[in-house]
């Protein structure tokens, strides 16, 4: 069955994810174009991973036998910059062969909509619907260089002008006044070309490792993510580095390593960065978060007089938030972000050009701002983790989350529960827990900020030792905090 869930369409290679299932998915963006009366164009790109070549060709010449013209990006992109194709050619739809961060047995497809942003849940659940059930077809394909001869693929290419949207928003001068030398790692994604470019533009200095093309991401999931971050931090803490920077692999995405090799959250990211903007820059307008991401942000938020809006998981329910209210930043905790002004999606090449501002600018390592945050705005201890369900349980657990709207027994006074995005439970103390099921995997995800670990412990063995959700992996968790 092909769903597409928060971040695309995404299923192991040659179980799922196959070229007859591509382009099956093909007939249904070329059903949708039609249906609703839009312009028969389409930007295609894709990434590094195992065939996304061959499967983003599949996907063009369904598209193109159905009378679509295809604007193919032969050269492997990142997301960001296939989302600025979309909004810059004015159309209607677009899409990029990727699985983002999932492991390297996945890939996927993302497709984006008006001005570049994640198709929203009204027309990927379109997009399902019009998918042809798969016994209606003969699987055939038309001859990829037929059609780029007869005009109806033509080969397209926007990286200079994605190059120079991502120079326009950061302060090019201040940069390049300060030599930094930087460790930059794409985690084999597409991100190392276009990081490299930005980066010798401002002058800087740049060693990179895991920077070629590995569809194995070196048997490792290309997300950045502080346990797949290790070679990092070995290499800035015996190395004089200003900074390290990684990106997942289709690059939207981003993590940071400071200067001695240790981690930065991307909850921290988000603060130092709108704490940045609001401090440095003068800049006006609030912030976006998901509801599982850090309420520091409510905080800086609340004091500098601005809107902090809560939303679900999603990229696309932060843009349209962003879109809304006009906010200068919006953010999620697996590291994607927004700034006002750039692309409608989030952009981890942009992210990290901006942190590599930040610190050009104040002239402060990163410890000393995150200092400084905390000293004004506290600190929470951030938690985050899976909990591996099986297919048949997951009913249960609707049923007793959802439809009987059970509470376990905390050991906290609990202010309201909240049902925006799976379940959130806001306790009288500020702290929070949201357990949400993965739009992508058989997975639970786990997110809480309490006041310190052992606290967040005592809320996986109050779910633990729950009879009615009966989840004794919980205890397991606690081995991660």
């Amino acid at each position: 069955m092909i769903e597409f869930g928060t971040g695309g369409w995404r299923a192991v290679i040659a179980e799922d994810f196959t070229f007859f299932n591509v382009k099956r998915v093909g007939l249904a963006l070329a059903a949708y174009l039609e249906e609703n009366d839009l312009q028969k164009k389409m930007v295609v790109g894709h990434d590094f991973r195992f065939l996304s070549g061959r499967f983003s060709r599949a996907l063009a010449e369904t598209l193109a036998a159905c009378g679509v013209e295809v604007l193919f990006m032969e050269e492997a992109a990142p997301t960001p910059m296939v989302m600025l194709a979309v909004e810059q050619e004015g159309l209607d739809l677009g899409a990029s062969l990727t699985a983002s961060h999932n492991p390297p047995e996945y890939n996927g497809i993302k497709v984006f909509v008006e001005g570049g942003r994640d198709a929203p849940e009204e027309v990927t659940d379109r997009l399902e619907e019009l998918i042809p059930p798969s016994e209606e077809l003969d699987y055939s394909r038309g001859d990829f260089f037929d059609l780029i001869q007869s005009g109806r693929i033509q080969y397209f290419n926007n990286k200079n002008q994605y190059i120079d949207s991502l120079l326009a928003q950061v302060e090019v001068d201040i940069i390049r006044e300060q030599n930094f030398k930087i460790l930059f790692n794409p985690m084999f994604g597409v991100a190392k070309d276009i990081m490299m470019m930005c980066l010798a533009s401002l002058r800087c200095y740049v060693d990179t490792i895991n920077d070629y093309r590995d569809t194995m991401f070196g048997l490792n999931v290309p997300a950045p993510e502080q346990g797949a971050l290790g070679d990092m931090e070995f290499q800035l803490a015996k190395n004089d580095y200003h900074l390290g920077i990684a990106t997942d692999g289709d690059s939207d995405r981003m993590a940071l390593l400071d200067e001695r090799g240790r981690f930065v959250s991307p909850n921290q990211i988000l603060t130092l960065l709108y704490f940045y903007l609001k401090e440095y820059r003068g800049a006006e307008g609030g912030i976006v978060r998901n509801v599982a991401t850090t309420h520091i942000l409510d905080r800086m938020a609340e004091h500098y007089g601005e809107k902090c809006r809560e939303v679900p998981v999603g990229f696309k329910h932060i843009v349209a938030a962003m879109d809304e209210d006009g906010l200068l930043l919006g953010g999620e905790s697996s590291g994607g972000l927004k700034i006002r002004g750039h692309v409608n999606g989030k952009d981890g090449i942009l992210s990290a050009l901006l942190a590599v501002e930040m610190i050009a600018r104040t002239g402060k390592t990163i410890a000393e701002l995150l200092a400084e945050i905390e000293s004004r705005f506290g600190q929470l201890y951030f938690y985050a983790g899976n909990y591996q369900y099986r297919p048949e349980e997951r009913e249960s657990l609707e049923e007793s989350f959802f439809a009987e709207k059970h509470v376990p027994d905390f050991t906290k006074e609990l202010e309201r529960v909240g049902y925006l995005d799976g379940i959130k439970y806001y306790f009288t103390d500020g702290t929070w827990l949201s357990i949400r099921f993965s739009g992508t995997e058989p997975l639970l995800r786990i997110y809480m900020e309490m006041k310190d670990s052992e606290e967040a412990g005592q809320i996986l063995t109050n779910l633990a030792e729950d009879d009615k959700l009966n989840l004794a992996g919980f205890a397991e968790l606690r081995n991660s905090l």
